[in-house]
């Protein structure tokens, strides 16, 4: 995938970089609400996982993950 450096200074760079995209099983008209309900869950654990959504899919960008052994 490709990650946003930012929105500030640098807004059109981005980096290469691997993801983990979920993409529900869900009726029609159901995968806005399922992928929010989701991602909520995930933003509510006790180490909160944040991701973003992007075309039907919630997507976890891992550039930022420095601690291979606490994963």
């Amino acid at each position: 995938c490709h990650s946003q450096i930012g929105s500030g200074a640098l807004p059109l760079e981005l980096l290469e970089s691997i993801a983990v995209e979920i993409s529900p099983i869900a009726q029609k008209g159901q995968t806005d609400a399922m992928l929010n309900t989701l991602a909520a869950n995930f933003r509510s654990l006790p180490k909160p996982v944040i991701g973003r959504i992007s075309d039907g899919k919630l997507i976890f960008d891992l550039r930022c993950l420095r601690d291979e052994a606490g994963f």
